[in-house]
């Protein structure tokens, strides 16, 4: 009996011990699985927002911005493709307000597609500035039955000339304000290339892209003219606060991986906007803005 006893105690204890052993290696497959479960569930580290402005909507910088479809976009695209700690997002600014924000240095983000001329900081000392992405220019266009060559500031005397509500011109504005011109804004470039096209008035003051852009939409190639000498020839860069400095050297790395990127190249090409290598330091005599 107790020989049976025991090895029945035995049989029963080892039974026991196989068990409990099976049920450990359950537990910690089970918090091995959980473990690995809360890690791939786990939300990754959120990137910082940082929105990039810009108060030039019109083609083919933004073509279509509820679909996002435009060469800033495709910036944005290529921004946040080659880093991943921030998040760009391109977003529309009336210059009157981008203007009282930098004045009242409440602002917070950066301006895309500008110039610092058009900033009053020629010398980069206001504002950080990336290198150039884009080199354009603001073409004298007319009607091609009646071309206008600005050859001089004389060579517009007398003449009708359209603009963009908002926007300086040097040249044209000295001009108008000694009467020796008129000029007629529209609200918007397609506006304005549609109603040269009806002769409404002799030339028109646009971006090289732009025009480009809407000769292609409205295959008008022939309809308009180009005057050898644009009016005025610009490079386009970011810029932010100096607060931002963290921020802007991602872009600054970002806008030279840009301008290596063949795919870029092409495009603007395309515009005939390529970026020479010697033009992106350059500052230009550029007078469009607003006020």
């Amino acid at each position: 009996m107790h020989y049976i006893k025991t090895r029945g105690g035995s049989l029963v204890v080892k039974a026991i011990h196989v068990e409990a052993k099976g049920k450990h290696l359950k537990y910690v497959w089970l918090t091995l699985l959980l473990i690995c479960f809360n890690l791939a569930a786990a939300p990754q580290p959120q990137r910082q927002n940082v929105s990039l402005y810009t108060y030039h909507y019109m083609p083919p910088y933004v073509i279509n911005s509820s679909e996002q479809i435009g060469l800033l976009y495709d910036i944005e695209q290529f921004f946040n493709t080659h880093q991943q700690i921030y998040y760009f997002k391109v977003s529309y600014i009336p210059r009157k307000r981008l203007n009282h924000l930098l004045n009242s240095n409440l602002f917070e983000g950066m301006v895309i597609g500008v110039n610092p001329i058009w900033f009053q900081d020629v010398n980069k000392t206001k504002y950080l500035w990336s290198e150039a992405f884009i080199n354009d220019q603001d073409e004298i266009i007319s009607h091609s039955n009646n071309p206008v060559e600005f050859d001089s500031k004389q060579a517009l005397i007398g003449k009708s000339i359209g603009g963009i509500a908002g926007f300086r011109y040097h040249t044209v504005d000295t001009l108008v304000a000694e009467g020796l011109m008129t000029r007629i804004d529209t609200a918007n470039e397609s506006q304005l290339i549609n109603m040269l096209l009806k002769k409404r008035f002799d030339c028109a003051i646009v971006s090289r892209a732009t025009t480009i852009y809407y000769q292609q939409l409205l295959n008008t190639e022939t309809s308009i003219y180009f005057s050898s000498n644009p009016h005025d020839t610009f490079t386009r860069h970011i810029f932010a606060p100096k607060r931002l400095q963290t921020e802007f050297d991602m872009v600054e790395s970002l806008v030279k991986q840009l301008n290596a990127d063949p795919l870029w190249q092409q495009k603007m090409r395309q515009y005939q906007t390529y970026l020479l290598p010697e033009a992106f330091e350059t500052n230009s005599d550029a007078g469009q803005d607003m006020p």
